[in-house]
């Protein structure tokens, strides 16, 4: 995706919402998401992993249709 280079690149700082990772997958090959997933994790404690998944399911279909 990325012009300039043939190495990979993606964009990850103050990423948070479908609509700007696919945003940002439009210029990139991708989009890095983390603090995101941090306070996913920091709100919901143990039983974090069904709505960590769900975040991660719309990021996903948000890449892709860039």
């Amino acid at each position: 995706m990325c012009e300039v280079t043939d190495i990979p690149c993606a964009v990850g700082f103050g990423i948070s919402t479908p609509e700007q990772a696919k945003e940002m997958a439009a210029f990139s090959d991708g989009a890095i998401v983390g603090s995101a997933i941090v306070r996913i994790v920091a709100e919901h404690g143990t039983d974090c992993v069904s709505y960590v998944k769900e975040y991660v399911k719309k990021m996903k279909a948000a890449v892709a249709e860039a």
